[in-house]
């Protein structure tokens, strides 16, 4: 599958919160490994933007990952990320 846009939540003491990140898969397509930070967008053209928008879209409507989904040698100190 490669990667795409996903959201990812996050624990900051009690409070949670989410941010996007690209999300990279194995040959299985399952995830396993992420953007050490949350992403934005940047392009050299308007069309560019909107496919990155339109892909950042479609990831809203996916479930949550968070780094339990990650394998253990992939998983990110949260607090940092």
């Amino acid at each position: 599958m490669g990667w795409n846009y996903r959201v990812l939540a996050h624990k900051d003491g009690d409070e949670m919160y989410f941010m996007m990140h690209e999300v990279y898969y194995n040959k299985d397509g399952i995830p396993n490994s992420y953007t050490a930070n949350g992403v934005g967008l940047g392009s050299n053209s308007i069309e560019g933007l909107e496919w990155g928008l339109d892909k950042m879209k479609e990831a809203l409507s996916k479930p949550i990952l968070s780094i339990e989904n990650f394998p253990e040698e992939y998983k990110q100190d949260d607090n940092k990320v």
